[in-house]
C-alpha cells in the first residue's frame, strides 16, 4: 500500500499506453496503411518500422514550436515516415490513421480497476492529444472520467509542465491532492519527479526505468492499483 498523506482527491492518468492499447492501435494503423502500398514480405518488413517511426516522429514534432494540434502532427509524421520508406502518402492514408486512432480499446484490466478507484477518488486523464481525437477512446473505456485534459486545451505537450499545471487549474486542485499514473518515462515520470508529484509507473513492456525518475511505486498493469491506493 502506498502511503498517501495527504489523501488525494484526484487520480490522474496518462491515456495512450497506460489505459488503452496504443501500441497495438498504431501497429494496426501501420498495417492497414501499408496494405495499400506494399504486399507480402514487404508488408511485414515495413509495418513495425512504420509504427515505431510514426511514434518517434510525432514526439519530435511535439517539441517543435509553434504548437500544432495532434491531428496535424499525425499527418506530418505519417507523411515523413511513408516518404522515408519510399511511399507516397495519400489523403486516404491520413483518414485511415485517424479513424483507427479515434477509438482505441482499453487494456483488459482497466475498466474494473477504474470502477474500484472511482468509489473513492475522482478520475482524470492528462493526454498529449486533441479533444475530439480522444473522445471515442474515453467512451470505449466504459467508465466515467471526471476530467479529460488534453494538450490541445493547454497548447502544450508533455513533458512541458504547462499541461500538468493547466490540468490542476481546470480540476481545482494542487499537485499534493493528486497521484499520477503513467507508462511514459519522459512524458510522465520525469515531469512527476521535477514537480514533486506522487506517481505510479505502469511498466507494461518490461522497460528499464531511468534511475533519475524513480516513481513512488511500479506496477505491471492496473490490476493492483486500487489496493495500492487503498481504494475499497
Amino acid at each position: 500500500m502506498l502511503k498517501l498523506d495527504p489523501s488525494p482527491k484526484v487520480i490522474t492518468f496518462d491515456c495512450y499506453g497506460t489505459l488503452v492499447q496504443w501500441h497495438r492501435a498504431v501497429r494496426e494503423a501501420a498495417e492497414a496503411i501499408l496494405s495499400k502500398h506494399a504486399s507480402g514480405d514487404d508488408l511485414e518488413k515495413w509495418s513495425a518500422a512504420l509504427s515505431d517511426g510514426l511514434r518517434s516522429a510525432a514526439v519530435s514534432h511535439q517539441d517543435r514550436p509553434p504548437f500544432q494540434d495532434y491531428k496535424a502532427i499525425l499527418r506530418l509524421s505519417l507523411d515523413e515516415v511513408l516518404a522515408e520508406a519510399g511511399f507516397q502518402c495519400t489523403e486516404d492514408d491520413h483518414r485511415t490513421l485517424l479513424s483507427i486512432l479515434r477509438r482505441i480499446e482499453p487494456h483488459t484490466e482497466v475498466p474494473a480497476a477504474l470502477e474500484r478507484l472511482r468509489e473513492r477518488y475522482k478520475l482524470a486523464i492528462i493526454s498529449n492529444t486533441d479533444d475530439d481525437l480522444i473522445a471515442e477512446t474515453v467512451q470505449a473505456i466504459g467508465v466515467p472520467i471526471n476530467f479529460v485534459i488534453t494538450a490541445q486545451q493547454a497548447r502544450a505537450y508533455k513533458p512541458d509542465h504547462r499541461l500538468f499545471q493547466h490540468a490542476y487549474d481546470a480540476m481545482g486542485v494542487n499537485k499534493d491532492e493528486t497521484v499520477h499514473v503513467g507508462m511514459g518515462q519522459v512524458t510522465d515520470m520525469k515531469v512527476c519527479h521535477e514537480r514533486g508529484i506522487r506517481s505510479v509507473w505502469i511498466d507494461r513492456v518490461g522497460e528499464t526505468l531511468d534511475p533519475r525518475w524513480q516513481p513512488h511505486a511500479v506496477l505491471s498493469d492496473l490490476t493492483d492499483l486500487p489496493q495500492l491506493l487503498s481504494a475499497p
